[in-house]
């Protein structure tokens, strides 16, 4: 074992490493001995050595205080990492997670905070560094069980829950910063799932507060972000009933969890299976078809004025044709469906926002406030402000 490597990782990942030989001799990469659970607690070494030795990827450890301890087997001994915390300890929070591992002491040092993918990732380099060898990122954190995750009840439990249940509600957007978020959102809209997860992971870090309570935090952040990612999905050409289905499940999986690292895997299971059926979608023969292509066209761009003839241009197709095959084919004409879309997204800002009825005509792509008046009464059977009288403070949820 290089112990300068050791020592490098440890002052750049900022959290305690611990050595223990064949023979039981501890080494330590950090100053303040006393008050290090891996130097002090005999049974918290036991725990990391036994996962240890069940698996071959490194054992990451979560304790009752929401610390993250790692253990990596090397061909001389094990190598322990942490505390790793997932959410700010302070106060008599902080005391007690030390008291827990027999250390008290007058005075404790802060610990820094990480995200579940950082802490995934330092324990993966820790163990490249010393084993030049390391598990796949998602394995890494299911191996250690601190996800417990059964692929066939989670289809199974989907299933059941596209049949019984309706559509989740609309939610609050992002703080993140424009750019970022509009990246996200266009991973989404290419069918690009792998680059979505990532650019979703890399702004958890520096997402701001979305509640005082951390675990609150972290849970709005995962069905907020669930959420926009469906109405991305739905820009890039899936139906809306499909999306909502898909989110509706794991909004509802996430709200039912009381642990971060699943809220982690609920927000990017649903991101990977949005986009990946628009991906599917770009792939597949129906994708081809003159009309699927017209409406993936009015979905990205029913905010703006939509001309006939430029989605035939896209579509290298003349506009009476076009007209004529989209009528055959799905039973109305092109306008109609422009308007439907745009009521549609128009009566979940009806429920969902506090913005001005002018605001939501012209965020949808209408003139003015008395056409938007007309054609959503064509389409509703009331107008906009009877519609938001009506269900805005209901259980409702707007279906097209």
């Amino acid at each position: 074992m290089k112990k300068n490597r050791i020592q490098l990782l440890c002052r750049i990942l900022k959290t305690d490493i611990v050595y223990e030989s064949s023979d039981g001799m501890l080494t330590a990469f950090f100053d303040i001995l006393s008050q290090s659970p891996l130097i002090q607690s005999d049974s918290l070494r036991r725990i990391l050595r036994e996962g240890c030795e069940m698996q071959e990827a490194p054992f990451v450890h979560l304790d009752e205080h929401n610390c993250y301890f790692a253990a990596i087997k090397t061909s001389e001994g094990f190598l322990y990492m942490g505390p790793m915390c997932h959410q700010e300890l302070k106060g008599r929070a902080l005391s007690l997670m030390y008291n827990s591992y027999g250390i008290k002491e007058n005075r404790y040092n802060p610990l820094p905070v990480f995200t579940l993918p950082q802490i995934r990732d330092m324990v993966n380099l820790t163990g490249l560094t010393v084993n030049e060898g390391t598990a796949e990122d998602e394995e890494l954190i299911q191996i250690s069980h601190i996800i417990a995750d059964d692929e066939t009840r989670i289809k199974q439990e989907q299933v059941n829950f596209i049949l019984h249940e309706e559509e989740e509600n609309d939610y609050a957007a992002y703080r993140h910063s424009f750019r970022e978020e509009q990246m996200l959102m266009q991973a989404i809209r290419e069918g690009r799932p792998e680059d979505a997860v990532r650019l979703a992971e890399n702004m958890d870090h520096d997402s701001g507060r979305l509640s005082k309570n951390y675990m609150h935090h972290r849970k709005n952040l995962a069905i907020i972000g669930i959420a926009l990612c469906s109405r991305a999905a739905i820009d890039g050409g899936l139906p809306p009933e499909s999306a909502y289905q898909i989110s509706g499940y794991y909004i509802e999986k996430c709200d039912a969890t009381e642990n971060a690292a699943n809220m982690l895997l609920y927000r990017n299971k649903a991101i990977m299976e949005l986009a990946g059926y628009i991906r599917d979608q770009h792939t597949s023969p129906s994708a081809s078809n003159y009309s699927e292509r017209c409406k993936d066209y009015i979905r990205k761009h029913y905010r703006e004025k939509i001309y006939l003839q430029d989605i035939a241009d896209s579509l290298g197709l003349s506009p009476t044709y076009l007209s004529r095959r989209f009528s055959k084919d799905t039973g109305e004409c092109v306008q109609d469906y422009i308007n439907r879309i745009r009521v549609y997204h128009a009566s979940n800002l009806l429920l969902y926002s506090d913005r001005t009825l002018s605001e939501i005509a012209f965020y949808v792509g209408f003139p003015n406030q008395s056409y938007f008046g007309k054609i959503f009464k064509k389409f509703k059977n009331m107008s906009p402000k009877a519609y938001q009288d009506r269900y805005r403070s209901s259980e409702y949820t707007a279906k097209e």
